[in-house]
């Protein structure tokens, strides 16, 4: 966790300052006593503010994603019914049309599909298997090569819904990691020292 150096550095001075009263005056304890409340309050109200504006990231993130994956669902179901208007046409006129009509409502849901591929994390780590099924059921909404001949329409509905389904484990794992109470632990506090050449990357 970042914290404000100026709240650290002030909070080490005034403890450094009362020990050194304590030190003079053993009566002065109750200084030291009011520095170390004063230093742990700075920190906390630092780690308590970090966590609100890290659960209000995390919250946009989970309601924009939310709204991506209806709004590819939605495309991707309007590709499938032109693709299966057009796809018995000869082939002439199919390929004029798909080029006409298709190719651009295909385009419209490939930018939501990226958008929502940026959103995952893409290197290794414990949902990374979830995540990449959940994104291949995306894909799998414009490949005719997924739904059944003879029973085109009810299969591509039921890759749509299995879509869903993922998509709803997703959103609730995320939800649930936004909810919990984050207890702060030596490896989130990180302090960066400033230079006139800008910031130092931490050690």
């Amino acid at each position: 966790m970042l914290l404000n150096p100026t709240i650290i550095i002030v909070s080490i001075i005034v403890a450094v300052a009362a020990v050194t009263a304590a030190w003079i005056s053993p009566t002065a304890i109750i200084a030291v006593i009011a520095a170390v409340i004063a230093a742990g309050a700075a920190i906390t109200a630092a780690w308590i503010s970090r966590s609100i504006k890290i659960s209000e990231f995390r919250q946009k993130w989970i309601d924009d994603l939310r709204n991506d994956i209806s709004a590819y669902v939605g495309v991707a179901e309007e590709w499938f019914r032109k693709w299966e208007e057009i796809n018995p046409l000869p082939s002439e006129e199919k390929e004029r049309r798909a080029r006409d009509e298709e190719f651009q409502i295909a385009n419209k849901a490939g930018v939501i599909l990226w958008r929502i591929k940026q959103r995952f994390n893409p290197e290794i780590n414990p949902y990374k298997s979830q995540d990449d099924e959940f994104l291949q059921s995306l894909v799998d909404l414009l490949n005719p090569g997924k739904v059944a001949p003879g029973n085109i329409g009810p299969s591509w509905q039921h890759l749509a819904d299995d879509a869903v389904e993922k998509a709803r484990k997703i959103l609730k794992r995320e939800w649930e990691v936004t909810k919990k109470v984050q207890i702060p632990c030596p490896s989130d506090f990180e302090l960066r020292c400033r230079k006139s050449h800008g910031a130092l990357p931490p050690s």
